[in-house]
């Protein structure tokens, strides 16, 4: 990622969105070619560990598959430039939603619910600077909070459609997908390819609480409408201990999802990642009887005598989720997570029974 780009975010310019920020604040047209990442660049061309690297480094220490090996292969092929050829950008903490693994730094709902009603914004002339950069910009993926509600992202892609790039650009969406923009969308359709990756961690009732206050069934019925547009739609899956209580319902649904695409001439992708932090949503922090259950139902999925389950697309990333639960089968769990949901259960007057059953059966 340093050799092709970097993050331009309200919360600070970084290496990428998971790197450790820097101490002082780099200006926007001047974080490319600043000292700070050309020192990144000649310790990782000596073989020397980055510190801002730490979150990948354990990721891949555990056998996932990073965001480090994610941009290894995404950015391969790029050449490095004078500018950046690609960017991650995260404009403001906009959001409508409160994720159970999120924070007021990425939601401002999170912050309302903290007592702090402010938006955090990529400041207009930082944008400008962006702009005044992206020249030779081959590919950006953007997040947020959420990038659909967000007038910078129209503001941006307005300049770069005005001066003839955006249909130069690859785009990666990040979205909750609980609303349908239809302005954001038609810029989107702009691009020379755009991809959303939809966020949805778990099946029905369940997601509504790891993504509160969200709903399920309208999810679907987005994720359905995009199904029209010219658009490549993914489901960005990040597991965690919520997502493992109704495991086999949730694959089932994905199935069911892309036959209902493939029934549109459209492929429905799928991406793995998991949460880390907080260490308690981690499934390798989770209780053996709840990593047993998961593993269960991993097993009934691939056993299935229903020949779709054969065409699902993610099946290496389930094979990769069987060998994290097996190795961390005699792990001991995180008793915090009891803790955290009995604060935000108490916080926001509703009850995890009524959106995971059986919940303290595991804990």
């Amino acid at each position: 990622m340093p050799f092709v780009g970097f993050q331009a975010s309200h919360r600070s310019n970084r290496l990428c969105c998971a790197a450790v920020e820097p101490k002082d604040k780099i200006d926007t047209n001047n974080f490319y070619t600043s000292s700070y990442l050309k020192n990144i660049r000649k310790k990782m061309q000596s073989g020397e560990m980055v510190a801002e690297c730490h979150n990948c480094y354990s990721d891949e220490a555990k056998g996932k598959f990073s965001l480090r090996n994610h941009y290894n292969a995404r950015y391969k092929n790029f050449e490095a430039k004078d500018g950046p050829t690609a960017m991650d950008l995260d404009f403001s903490n906009l959001c409508n939603l409160q994720c159970i693994m999120c924070g007021p730094k990425r939601s401002s709902q999170w912050s309302k619910e903290l007592g702090d009603k402010r938006v955090m914004t990529f400041p207009k002339d930082q944008i400008d600077q962006l702009c005044e950069i992206s020249q030779n910009v081959k590919h950006l993926n953007i997040q947020g909070g959420e990038p659909s509600l967000m007038p910078e992202f129209e503001y941006y892609f307005q300049y770069l459609k005005e001066n003839g790039l955006i249909g130069k650009i690859d785009i990666d969406c990040i979205s909750n997908l609980t609303n349908i923009n239809n302005k954001f969308y038609d810029l989107l359709n702009d691009f020379k390819s755009a991809t959303v990756n939809a966020s949805i961690d778990a099946y029905d009732l369940a997601n509504n609480y790891i993504r509160f206050p969200s709903d399920f069934q309208k999810l679907d019925q987005n994720l359905l409408a995009l199904a029209d547009k010219s658009i490549q739609v993914n489901l960005q899956v990040t597991i965690q201990t919520l997502t493992m209580f109704n495991f086999y319902d949730f694959l089932d649904w994905i199935t069911r999802i892309q036959e209902r695409y493939r029934k549109k001439s459209k492929n429905l992708g799928v991406n793995i990642t998991y949460v880390t932090e907080p260490e308690y949503l981690d499934i390798t922090n989770a209780p053996k009887k709840l990593k047993h259950k998961m593993l269960a139902d991993l097993q009934t999925f691939k056993s299935h005598p229903d020949s779709r389950k054969q065409e699902v697309k993610f099946t290496i990333g389930l094979r990769n989720l069987e060998k994290i639960l097996q190795d961390s089968l005699e792990k001991g769990h995180d008793t915090q997570l009891e803790e955290y949901v009995s604060l935000l259960d108490h916080r926001r007057n509703i009850k995890i029974t009524n959106y995971i059953p059986d919940f303290y059966e595991y804990f």
